[in-house]
């Protein structure tokens, strides 16, 4: 059996990867050697019979991947093949957030137009109202709206979240942006409830006893997730394992004196002894954990420690004995025949990856002995050393002291907060308001001091560990298999010592900091953000756009693109004052209180003939010819002259060695004509097209002056735009150019020694995976 789940786990890693064109083909071969199988004879071929048993559940695996896969993509095609508004009927499935210009929730489409229902359940979407959105709404109720539709995007840069895969794994088809309502059906459940008591908490402590009680981590403010993630601790805040286990615990010997009393009472001794008292608790403990799960609204993490306290309590409730490792496999087979994508899901891998590191502690050291205290720090060294490589791969970091702050916080959290934080939740149920808070006030006592205390430790310079150069994820993933292997101590410490010139291999072959000029463009939409990198040091051309509701790309994508490469930004040009490049300002100016302003809105206005050298790169502005107005930094200004807010770009021309770079912002044909006859335009290696692009800019004048060899284009999807126009594209055509953009390939980077340049396209062939839309 065991075999079978392993082939079974391993097809829906196949269909998830390989990302199948047709899944009628892996259903006929599925078919074809079930057919195989029932028509083998026991005693004919026993081997060849267990063979395709095999090949059957790896192809059962693939065809549950793909038929989860393309039945999401029928349900987006489905919702946004209409560009006009759609009536719908839509239950209120989380918490609503709200924000300064509307409210975001999450919505399960019951009825809808021309919407089909199957057996995978009905379409989940992402709700935005803007404007005058009900202040009264809730979890649990049920609404008719007119909404318009629209798939969801990535943003692909090195350090972007993978927004559609996070849509994907919490079951979101597209979004939807609401115009219009009425109420259905009122209701305000128990979650909502507590969530809402909570976020009136005195001081910022509830939004932690929010995250432990109902799962709700919106509540917390962006600091608080950084210094529990810089801890190591942000496992801690999501409801999982830990959590579950601890309840489940509680619930299992709470159970055994309910279950103990009541049979007591029915039964005599020797009937009390059939019924066994433990199997009967194990079923009373899965209730209490299928409740708090309730509680979590069935959240990802809590899904997870249910299915695996689940599996165990049938097992014991069954009186069938399993080894830890045949827990992990069939908690990982059920758990990907119930949700395929999971596999993808990178909470999935850290948590299989923190049971196979418990069990084989346990396992490894199972006759050392030792003090409780001792085994908590081998268990914590342990997780250094395995999820180090996980960490290193999806964070980007380590953090180097998790096994000391786990080891102070986790018992506090385990047997103080959690216990007060439950306990104040199951009386806030019962409308127990006061003694709630008192419940809750205890609780958060502990929280006075660990929340100073986790922020100076994530603070600390060498705690939050971010290696200078990219390691090979195949060598990290050896060094885990290697201290996975089970094998004991002693030659445990053999296996140890021969990794070390694996980890030597790793660290020569990656990529240290050299010289090299880098330029990215990157993928922000219709907007504009580019960093010019060498040695560790940075320059941003344009802060991409913000929103009146506070959203900015600044700190969704520059900013975790610099942490990502490592890089120290020391100043900031803005090419002009559109809020496509100057959106990110106000957020960076905060963010980076000490970097260096240029251009428009700020106090060192463009001008024609300013010049410098940075980091060995030499720079020149050609363009204004006279600057904005001085303002405070950064703050708003007038364009000097009659020049529109693209023409008074800011023409930036950089030069590395021999390789040479073209920024001309947003100009259009005037300024371009002007330039070219005042000035002219220098030949370049390398041209950022004007203007996203469009048909009122990269006139002949600049193209046959400039001579590029390589166009980048930073445009996006947008049905106003269309850029880039077909005029312009057809300009480049017929220059034989070669031209690149974002639109179509996400981060776009350029290197070069300062004599030879490559384009990289990191995100070319994963956009095209079959996780994602067709048109993505």
């Amino acid at each position: 059996m065991d075999r079978c789940l392993i082939m079974f786990v391993l097809g829906v890693g196949l269909g998830l990867r390989t990302a199948a064109e047709s899944p009628y083909l892996s259903m006929g071969l599925t078919l074809l050697f079930a057919l195989l199988v029932t028509l083998l004879p026991p005693t004919a071929v026993p081997r060849a019979r267990t063979v395709a048993t095999l090949v059957t559940f790896l192809f059962c695996g693939i065809t549950v991947a793909t038929a989860n896969i393309n039945w999401q993509h029928h349900q987006q095609q489905q919702l946004t093949q209409f560009e006009s508004l759609q009536p719908m009927t839509v239950v209120v499935t989380s918490l609503p957030v709200k924000f300064n210009t509307h409210i975001r929730f999450v919505g399960k489409v019951i009825r809808g137009h021309s919407l089909d229902k199957g057996f995978l359940g009905a379409p989940r979407l992402r709700f935005s109202w803007y404007g005058k959105a009900p202040q009264h709404l809730q979890l649990g109720q049920l609404w008719q709206l007119n909404v318009k539709v629209k798939p969801a995007r990535n943003y692909w840069n090195w350090g972007s979240t993978d927004y559609l895969l996070r849509l994907s794994r919490q079951g979101i088809t597209a979004l939807a942006t609401v115009q219009s309502g009425q109420l259905q059906q009122a209701g305000k459940p128990v979650r909502a409830r507590i969530a809402e008591r909570l976020a009136q908490h005195p001081d910022q402590q509830g939004a932690i006893l929010a995250a432990l009680s109902v799962g709700v981590r919106h509540l917390m403010s962006a600091e608080q997730r950084r210094h529990w993630q810089y801890n190591g601790l942000t496992h801690a805040l999501a409801i999982s394992g830990l959590h579950l286990s601890l309840v489940a615990w509680a619930g299992l010997l709470l159970g055994r004196v309910i279950v103990s009393r009541v049979l007591s009472w029915r039964c005599k001794a020797g009937q009390l002894e059939q019924l066994s008292v433990q199997r009967l608790s194990f079923l009373f403990a899965l209730l209490v954990a299928f409740g708090y799960a309730w509680l979590a609204d069935f959240a990802i993490a809590t899904v997870r420690a249910l299915i695996m306290f689940t599996v165990l309590g049938l097992h014991q409730i069954l009186a069938l004995r399993i080894s830890p490792w045949q827990l992990v496999l069939r908690t990982v087979a059920v758990l990907l025949l119930i949700d395929p994508l999971a596999w993808l899901d990178v909470g999935f891998w850290l948590s299989v990856s923190a049971l196979l590191t418990i069990f084989t502690t346990i396992w490894r050291w199972q006759q050392a002995g030792g003090a409780g205290l001792v085994s908590l720090v081998r268990l914590q060294l342990m997780f250094l050393i395995i999820m180090a490589p996980l960490s290193l791969h999806w964070f980007g970091g380590i953090s180097l002291l998790a096994p000391l702050v786990n080891l102070l916080v986790l018992p506090v959290i385990s047997l103080w907060l959690l216990p007060l934080a439950l306990s104040g939740t199951l009386a806030e149920i019962f409308y127990a308001h006061q003694f709630a808070d008192n419940l809750w006030f205890l609780a958060s006592l502990p929280l006075q001091v660990i929340a100073p205390f986790l922020k100076f430790t994530a603070a600390l310079d060498f705690n939050w560990w971010q290696p200078q150069m990219d390691i090979p994820l195949t060598t990290l993933v050896l060094v885990m298999v290697l201290t996975l292997l089970p094998i004991g101590r002693v030659f445990y410490k053999w296996v140890l010592l021969g990794s070390l010139p694996l980890v030597s291999y790793a660290f020569s072959v990656s990529h240290p900091r050299d010289q090299t000029f880098y330029l990215h463009v990157l993928d922000v939409g219709q907007s504009q953000a580019v960093v010019i990198e060498r040695a560790g040091r940075a320059w941003l051309i344009d802060t991409a756009i913000g929103y009146n509701s506070g959203y900015s790309l600044a700190a969704s994508v520059i900013e975790p693109f610099l942490q990502a490469r490592q890089l120290q930004l020391e100043a900031v040009w803005v090419s002009h004052k559109d809020r496509d490049h100057s959106g990110g300002m106000e957020y960076l100016a905060q963010r980076y209180p000490d970097i260096l302003w240029f251009g428009a809105l700020t106090s060192q206005p463009c001008r024609q003939g300013m010049e410098g050298s940075w980091n060995g790169i030499q720079w020149t502005v050609l363009w204004p010819e006279v600057g904005p107005e001085v303002g405070p930094k950064p703050g708003p200004s007038q364009q000097a002259g009659s020049l529109s807010s693209n023409n008074a770009s800011c023409v930036l021309y950089l030069r590395y060695k021999n390789f040479t770079v073209l920024l001309p912002g947003d100009i259009e044909f005037s300024a371009e004509r002007e330039i070219a006859e005042s000035l002219g335009f220098p030949a370049v290696d390398l041209l950022l097209a004007p203007h996203h692009g469009s048909r009122t800019s990269s006139g002949w004048l600049l193209l046959k002056q400039a001579q590029p060899s390589l166009i980048l284009i930073s445009n996006g999807d947008h049905k106003g735009y269309n850029f880039p126009h077909q005029s312009t594209t057809n300009r480049y055509r017929q220059m034989q150019r070669s031209w690149f953009s974002s639109k179509d390939y996400g981060q776009l980077s350029v290197a070069s020694n300062g004599y030879q340049w490559r384009l990289l396209l990191p995100f070319e062939e994963k956009r095209g995976r079959l996780i994602y839309r067709d048109d993505d």
